[in-house]
């Protein structure tokens, strides 16, 4: 009796509940136990077909099985099945759903009394249907007739039913198919007491329908079978539908019948059941009329611009409940569109993690595993189906490696009474403006009241408000399953605090680790930036005169390679650090255990002689968004030898997600790289930085060096004459200055020729214009010698010719200027004059008043003598012993005065003319 109470309760289960229950696992191994018949039945109280979509129907599910056909002769009165069934199942196709809540359920302690087993004391208007069955292990038993009531849940079931046969009590729990959301239930494991030969199970579309009165179980021994057609049995109960058909008509409904025996076990009969037994098709109709008019609104957390906010999104889906009427057809697809400006927050990834596929387990009802860390959010549902809401999570889907494969994506998973609702959502964001765009498509066929999803909120919500204030607008889209047209409905809300006031001031910090004059030292530089201000565009930055890098020795990223950034390790001569993200807490690249970021040396870029690349791994949290690359052009001024750093556009946004700079920090940490200046004079980094709204600023840090005085000044210059030394002839001269290595650099030079000398007017003809020079065109005519300056910051020296250039008569004589190229170029210019200090001679001189704060080992001079001389002599020089006057004043003021003695070529031969 048990086991034929258990398949009758199986099937039950099968056929009344539209949520919750097990998946049955189906052999392809051939059954050797298998239906004779089986067949499924929708119709109206009135016994014609019911197959209007979201109709309530009356469903009827009969099987007949196989018996022996060669019992012995004690047993010929008998009817046995071929194989002892052990378990029955019946798959209803999605969308076809029960609604327990709507009948009143009955207790377990009125359902089953253990000391008066033969009785039950379930009111009729908890009765949801009847079975029929034929028991073929007693001799001569007829059909019985069992009414099934309606039984109180508990925890482990979204819905649970039950019946008394002979005093056993059968309790039937259901689920839901965690692949299609369609019902799977059925009775396993069943007794082997009962032989199950035919049965039919009828359960009432609207169970207090005054049409079933003559179904209904009289109240007195209701425990007993009894038979239809008795006096009627009014329900007293409110007149609720408790079955509904699915409200999609896009093709054919199937239920499946399943069958296994102990003989055989998880050996199963599978038979699809795709029409009535006549051959009408489970084809549901007329889904143009259903109901569906869903409504959307959303709010923020967060009223302030450009701030970390949580977003709320309600979703309300009105239910019609008439049990004449139809049902409100299924959401199938729901997309919304965020407005423009409501992005992805970068400080959102400090701390987030991802759920994997194998972490959610869609398609399973085993509990999500997702890390706490990838809880982005909560969310309810409210479904008719239940009396208590269904609470979840929100989760991060892992970046790529979700069922879209793109790089965002979310999870919604809801904990049911025995059963998860797990569903996959499409996060899209533009390329170009971030805008946000998520879809959940193909939802379950289960009807809902109300669905509340809430993003988290605070410093590290994962959504930004918009940077203007105003009213924004966030639409959706709700596609129903009936093929209907989509529901657009829009809702708004409004950003009122923290409004931009247009100001751009960005603050700049700089300076060297270790500032003491003269030796090397890593640099650092940093930029931030408030919240509300236009984002970071570009940065101009300049460095104070003197601070230079070595470049000897360092070798340099190509064109190629610094274009993406992977540049080789030897070219790398620093790092960064970037802060990213609205509110408080931005998010810092590299983060620990991500790959580390770099500033690689490379040749030349945009006219400027070196370059830097600055390449940035964009990863934080569970985001790759790929690598950064922005190259910036190294210029030098030729005149000061001051660095001027201008990088490209920083990128603002990267795979859709917008990058809110807030901190940008430079650390050039190379070895014996950066060289501190010898002048100890107060100075400043400066700046240019562009927004990214067209505003720009210029802030500058202080900057500046200690123990200038510590740094010894020694420099050796000597003067060579060659050619004729007689009086009127023009000699060649060669000045050669060689500095001592660890002192400080030199500032400015006055040279004083010897008395001996004088400038020939006549050979001052065609000097080489500004404009000339600037376009790299002077003259030949204007050339006056050559020279070369070494420094220990370069691989090889810089040479050029000397010019005489005009000065556009703010001199009285054109200046001499040397214009030296290499691997950088600069430019050296000293202004002519002729002087006369107390009783002395007029004499030459030579000033170069700015000269560069970089450390130069030996700067040689060449210029011409004969007929392209500039200075002429006045007397004979192997007679005179001419002596020049030096005077050098080092960056850190220190002064050498010298009056070396002008070597000359003077032989016998020389001194005899």
């Amino acid at each position: 009796m048990k086991r034929l109470i258990a398949v009758v309760g199986g099937i039950v289960m099968a056929l009344m509940v539209g949520i919750g229950g097990s998946q049955v696992g189906v052999s392809s191994a051939r059954a050797n136990l298998t239906f004779k018949s089986t067949s499924v039945s929708l119709t109206s109280p009135d016994g014609n077909f019911q197959h209007l979509a979201g109709a309530h129907p009356d469903l009827a599910f009969a099987f007949d099985l196989p018996r022996i056909s060669n019992l012995p002769p004690e047993a010929k009165n008998l009817e046995l099945p071929t194989e002892a069934v052990r378990s029955v199942n019946l798959k209803l196709p999605p969308g076809f759903v029960g609604n327990p809540s709507n009948v009143p359920a009955c207790s377990l302690e009125k359902f089953y009394d253990p000391y008066l087993n033969t009785a039950t004391y379930c009111l009729p208007s908890m009765q949801v249907g009847w079975v029929e069955l034929k028991d073929g292990s007693v001799d001569g038993t007829e059909e019985l007739f069992i009414p099934i009531y309606n039984l109180a849940v508990g925890p482990e079931a979204p819905a649970r039913f039950g019946f008394l046969y002979l005093g056993v009590p059968v309790f039937i729990s259901a689920g839901v198919r965690p692949d299609d959301f369609g019902i799977d239930s059925g009775a396993r494991n069943i007794p082997q007491v009962v032989a199950v030969l035919k049965s039919t199970v009828h359960l009432w579309g609207v169970p207090a329908d005054p049409a079933h009165n003559p179904e209904r179980a009289a109240y007195s021994i209701p425990g007993l079978p009894f038979k239809t057609g008795g006096p009627p049995t009014p329900s007293e109960g409110q007149l609720k539908p408790f079955l509904r058909n699915p409200t999609s008509c896009e093709a054919p409904a199937t239920f499946t019948a399943a069958l296994d025996s102990y003989e055989n076990p998880g050996v199963f009969d599978v038979v699809p059941l795709s029409a009535e037994a006549d051959g009408t098709l489970f084809q549901f109709e007329r889904c143009q009329d259903l109901p569906f008019e869903p409504t959307m609104s959303v709010s923020t957390t967060s009223a302030a611009a450009d701030s970390p906010t949580g977003l709320a999104v309600d979703i309300d889906v009105p239910q019609n409940e008439a049990p004449n009427g139809r049902a409100t057809s299924d959401v199938r697809k729901v997309v919304t569109v965020l407005p423009k400006g409501m992005a992805v927050s970068d400080s959102s990834a400090q701390g987030l993690g991802a759920c994997s596929p194998s972490q959610i387990g869609i398609g399973s009802n085993d509990a999500p595993t997702c890390p706490d860390s990838a809880k982005i959010g909560s969310v309810r549902i409210d479904t008719p189906l239940l009396d208590e809401e269904l609470d979840g999570a929100v989760y991060l889907a892992k970046q790529n490696d979700n069922p879209f494969g793109s790089m965002l994506a979310i999870y919604m998973a809801v904990k049911g009474p025995g059963f998860y609702l797990k569903l996959p959502g499409r996060v899209d964001a533009d390329p170009a403006t971030g805008q946000l765009t998520t879809t959940f498509d193909n939802t379950p066929q289960l009807p809902f009241e109300h669905l509340h999803l809430e993003l988290k909120a605070g410093s590290r919500a994962p959504l930004v408000t918009p940077r203007q204030c105003g009213t924004y607008a966030v639409k959706s889209e709700i596609v129903p399953w009936s093929g209907t047209a989509p529901v657009s409905t829009e809702s708004s809300f409004e950003v009122t605090g923290s409004c931009p006031s247009g100001q751009f001031s960005p603050a700049l910090k700089a300076g060297s680790a270790d500032p003491v004059a003269g030796k090397s030292s890593p640099f650092t530089l940093r930029v931030t930036r408030q919240d509300g201000e236009q984002n970071l565009a570009a940065l101009d930055v300049t460095l104070p005169q003197g601070l230079l890098a070595k470049l000897k020795g360092v070798p340099l990223c190509g064109d190629v390679q610094a274009a993406s950034g992977d540049c080789p390790a030897v070219s790398q001569v620093g790092r960064t650090t970037v802060g990213a993200g609205s509110g408080p807490t931005p998010v810092y690249v590299p983060e620990a255990g991500k790959a580390p970021t770099a500033v690689y040396l490379a040749g030349p870029y945009k006219g400027a002689p070196y370059s830097i690349v600055v390449k940035v791994p964009a990863q934080a949290g569970p985001f790759d968004l790929g690598t950064v690359a922005v190259r910036s052009g190294i210029y030098i001024d030729p005149t000061t030898t001051a660095v001027s750093v201008k990088s490209d556009p920083l990128p603002q946004i990267l795979q859709g997600i917008p990058i809110a700079y807030r901190d940008v920090r430079v650390d050039v940490d190379r070895p014996d790289f950066m060289v501190n200046p010898t002048s100890c004079r107060a100075m400043r980094v400066t700046s240019t930085i562009a927004g990214a709204e067209g505003a720009s600023a210029s802030p500058s840090a202080p900057f500046a060096v200690a123990s200038c005085d510590s740094l010894g000044f020694e420099p050796k210059l000597s003067l060579k004459f060659s050619g004729k030394t007689h009086r009127s002839a023009h000699p060649a001269l060669k000045a050669t200055l060689k500095m001592p290595a660890g002192g400080a650099n030199i500032g400015k030079a006055v040279v004083l020729l010897p008395e001996t000398e004088f400038i020939d007017n006549a050979h001052i003809s065609n000097p080489c214009t500004r404009v000339q020079f600037d376009a790299g065109a002077c003259p030949k005519s204007s050339i006056l010698g050559t020279a070369k300056a070494f420094t220990p910051l370069l691989d090889q020296p810089l040479t050029g010719p000397v010019y005489f250039r005009s000065n556009g008569g703010a001199r009285e004589l054109p200046d001499l200027v040397a214009d030296l190229n290499g691997q950088i170029h600069v430019t050296l210019v000293g202004f002519i004059d002729s002087v006369k200090t107390g009783k002395e001679t007029a004499r030459v001189r030579t000033r170069f008043l700015g000269v560069p704060d970089a450390p130069v080992s030996k700067f040689v001079l060449n210029m011409k003598g004969g007929d392209k001389g500039l200075i002429v002599n006045n007397t004979e020089l192997c007679r005179a012993k001419p002596r020049a006057k030096v005077q050098l004043t080092g960056q850190n003021g220190k002064r050498s005065v010298t009056n070396p003695l002008v070597k000359l070529g003077c032989g016998k031969s020389s001194q005899k003319r």
